[in-house]
């Protein structure tokens, strides 16, 4: 279950939103709470509900933002409209908003079932609702509703990541980072810290254990390198900026990368890709998280950034490709072993550059392999003489009054341009 604070507002605009999808039949009022008199009334327009909002935030004249506007959500349709209902009254209550005007309203037109709550952050006194830390109090609230412990739950993750074969710390810590942790050196230790509050510390040994085990898994990365090629010639491969995923559903806008083959490689395959770079810049390189196998990828180890941003070439190309490489390591392997020799051969460069050529040698064409690395000039090899180009200067054309005048300036003497 994930709970999201949403931005707040100063003329109740949730409300409007809200009663839109009611409209549409994509929503379903569920709940009307603490309205007091208007809650007698049989009709109701969603303006009515606005101006009660605002009579009772009128009386605190210092809150400028006073909406409050969350969101509760499942996964998938996991949990019904009823219990979600249920739920964000029970949330409501440990948030303090127990007595306050609220409604709360069921959307059903995504993949994920989720209510929108709607109050106000004056109470009928006048007082604004505690709003300290709310955000990590929202979360941990709703872990208490659904008997979470977040500590356990900690431990579990520990234990999910130290399955895994990492080779390196970075890559140790990117796994708990992609979870919503924050990590930090403390003696030795890394502390893992979630929700604002240390929850456990693992020992750097422990973590030197695990790499010090791990070794790379060829066969697996020639798989993924493989089902990569696959999927580019149906899904683009250009990256856009997207954003990180932060603990109790937040996010960080504009900082992460992804794109339409990482997102189905991830739904499909279990192929996390993670980006690395700053914000506003082309990431430098990149990791996959194996979430079928437990493995964590250098992107080299599997294939070049270059390569898995490059749009997908037909297979044609491809080929074409592979053969001339192939041809081109059967003649250098020739040239090497004839160089071992001792007699080094002076070819045509047309021939070099034509690599599927029949090459034939015969001591005829042969010439001494000189340590100097250059071939014996031959009396009928001429040179152009070298000559010296003109060179023009216009050094007498500057105002002799200007440079003295700058001169000056640099030997802490007057000027005598004015100009």
């Amino acid at each position: 279950m994930i709970v999201k604070i949403l931005q707040a507002s100063r003329t109740f605009k949730g409300v409007r939103y809200n009663t839109n999808k009611v409209e549409n039949d994509k929503g379903e009022l569920m709940k009307v709470s603490g309205f007091g008199p208007l809650q007698g009334l049989t009709t109701l327009m969603p303006q009515d509900y606005i101006n009660y909002l605002k009579m009772v935030s009128a009386r605190n004249k210092r809150t400028y933002y006073p909406q409050f506007h969350v969101t509760i959500s499942a996964k998938g349709k996991s949990t019904g409209k009823e219990a979600l209902t249920e739920i964000a009254t029970n949330w409501m209550k440990e948030m303090g908003y127990k007595d306050q005007p609220y409604l709360i309203i069921f959307h059903k037109d995504t993949a994920n079932n989720h209510v929108h709550i709607v109050s106000t952050r004056i109470n009928k006194e006048g007082k604004k609702i505690n709003s300290g830390f709310e955000k990590m109090r929202a979360i941990q609230n709703m872990n208490k509703l659904m008997k979470l412990d977040a500590l356990e739950t900690a431990r579990m993750d520990l234990q999910k990541v130290l399955a895994f074969s990492f080779s390196t710390k970075a890559q140790f810590m990117l796994l708990l980072e992609a979870k919503g942790y924050v990590l930090k050196d403390s003696g030795g230790k890394m502390d893992l810290i979630k929700f604002g509050k240390k929850l456990l510390s693992v020992e750097f040994q422990d973590v030197k254990d695990r790499i010090a085990g791990a070794v790379i898994d060829s066969k697996r990365a020639v798989q993924i390198a493989a089902i990569i090629h696959k999927y580019k010639k149906e899904y683009s491969c250009e990256l856009r900026s997207v954003a990180i995923p932060l603990p109790g559903g937040f996010e960080k806008a504009g900082v992460g990368f992804s794109s339409d083959l990482c997102e189905v490689l991830q739904e499909k395959i279990g192929l996390q890709f993670l980006f690395h770079g700053q914000p506003g810049m082309a990431p430098y390189g990149y990791s996959i998280i194996d979430h079928a196998q437990g493995i964590v990828f250098k992107g080299g180890e599997v294939m070049d950034k270059e390569v898995l941003l490059a749009e997908q070439r037909s297979a044609s190309e491809v080929n074409i490709g592979l053969d001339a490489v192939d041809e081109l390591d059967q003649l250098n392997s020739k040239i090497e072993a004839e160089i071992k020799s001792g007699i080094r051969y002076a070819e045509d460069p047309a021939d070099m550059s034509n690599p599927s050529s029949d090459h034939q040698f015969s001591s005829s064409t042969a010439q001494p392999f000189h340590e100097s690395g250059t071939q014996p000039i031959s009396s009928e090899q001429s040179f152009e003489p070298f000559q010296q180009p003109i060179q023009i200067s216009i050094s007498d054309d500057i105002d002799d009054e200007a440079i003295h005048g700058r001169n000056r300036h640099r030997k802490r003497q007057a000027r005598t341009n004015t100009r």
